[in-house]
């Protein structure tokens, strides 16, 4: 099949089709279907990727996703950073939905996929004859995941959604940052990515009673804000029982102390966390400080936790490390078991020993320009049906060809008047 493609990435597409029919990973046969933009949506389907399944991502052919141009420098070289990440395991195609030939096309792709991938407005799908209700007659198999900022009811369900926004309506944003200076919004985009894992998730459960053109379809809804607000389900709890509203405390946890970070003297960083009983008393004999234990100030972790305590504990840690390089510190403590760890920037990540060995950084080449770039690597290990990173993003269309004939069958001049009205 590949051999009647002038395109180079038609032929590196179909390739990669035949070699990974028959593999042994989770969604092998499952087919994603992705119209969605930026982070949280592609993010899902990506990982629906890692795992076997495969995705074909449209794109407005005179709209292309916003996230290609996100980070994009001469430096660069062509490669568009997040796209080629978030972008990864996916057959781009271009589909114009506002011909009838475009809505034709897309309803053959509906009827024979499993998994439907959007985060478009209702209003708009139901415009266009594409809303869930007529998708699922399509395909009474298909599973739906949509994500929206707010979920798809209570009064903000029409509000447009952002991640910047959602980690703000979450409580996360509130909490995040140093009391002197206020709520820090994170600097990746948190809640998209947060919520692309969940969907993925959802998607997996749903997929276990459908199949496809027979039963089982549904609509996993997912929120941005929801899957970030759970994880404050500590904070939640507690302000339920105490009436105490959390603030931003740095770069420490308010429900255990000590845990924070702490500057040697050579002026890096290290991470601690002593947040049991146990620990927190291995690391006052590992100070030579074995009297605090005894102290009423630090007995317990609800003593511990006392802002005044907090303070009075971080000065005594605090004064010990800034006495020595962070080498010597992590040196000490790894000798006598003490729960820490460096604060490893990009450049150092790129040489650790440790993510060398586990492979969580790889190797990723442009299959046709040959340019590499390093990515993280799928983030877990299955030991007999491995889930992995199988090619980066590609251009735009790069799938165009390969989607139409092979998996649509469509002859030669169906194909061209597709890839003309583009």
């Amino acid at each position: 099949m590949a051999d009647q493609y002038q395109n180079p990435y038609s032929d590196f597409l179909s390739k990669n089709r035949q070699e990974s029919k028959g593999n042994n990973q989770p969604l092998s046969g499952i087919r994603v279907l992705e119209l969605s933009t930026v982070v949280a949506a592609p993010f899902a389907s990506a990982m629906l990727g890692d795992a076997g399944a495969e995705i074909i991502k449209i794109e407005n052919p005179s709209s292309p996703d916003a996230l290609r141009n996100w980070g994009n420098s001469p430096e660069c070289e062509g490669i568009e950073p997040y796209y080629f990440h978030i972008g990864r395991n996916k057959m781009p195609i271009t589909l114009n939905l506002k011909t009838p030939e475009g809505i034709a096309t897309f309803k053959d792709l509906i009827k024979k996929s499993d998994v439907f991938i959007e985060n478009i407005r209702e209003s708009s799908l139901n415009r266009l004859g594409l809303g869930h209700e007529s998708l699922l007659k399509l395909n009474p198999g298909l599973v739906i995941g949509k994500i929206t900022g707010y979920g798809m009811d209570g009064p903000m369900a029409a509000r447009p959604g952002f991640g910047t926004l959602a980690e703000s309506f979450s409580g996360f944003t509130s909490i995040n940052g140093f009391k002197k200076n206020g709520a820090t919004s994170p600097p990746i985009p948190l809640a998209d990515m947060t919520a692309g894992i969940h969907l993925a998730f959802g998607i997996s459960l749903a997929l276990r009673g459908a199949k496809r053109g027979v039963s089982g379809g549904q609509v996993v809804d997912a929120s941005l804000y929801e899957p970030l607000f759970g994880y404050m389900g500590g904070e939640c709890v507690n302000y339920s029982l105490t009436g105490k509203v959390a603030h931003p405390i740095g770069n420490e946890l308010s429900a255990t102390a000590p845990r924070n970070l702490y500057e040697a003297s050579d002026h890096h960083h290290i991470a601690l966390s002593c947040s049991s009983q146990g620990t927190w008393e291995n690391l006052a004999h590992t100070l030579g400080r074995a009297e605090l234990i005894d102290d009423s100030r630090f007995l317990t972790n609800a003593d511990r936790i006392k802002p005044e305590n907090r303070i009075a504990l971080n000065q005594v840690i605090s004064a010990w490390v800034s006495d020595r390089p962070a080498e010597e510190v992590l040196s000490i403590f790894e000798e006598h078991g003490v729960t820490a760890g460096p604060v490893l920037s990009f450049d150092e990540i790129a040489k650790d020993e440790h993510y060398l060995a586990r492979k969580s950084i790889v190797n990723v080449q442009e299959p046709i320009t040959g340019k590499n770039a390093q990515m993280p690597n799928v983030p877990f290990r299955m030991s007999e049906s491995p889930s992995k990173l199988r090619f980066p993003g590609l251009p735009m269309g790069a799938g165009n060809e390969v989607v139409f004939k092979e998996i649509l069958n469509y002859d030669d001049d169906k194909c061209d008047s597709l890839m003309g009205n583009n």
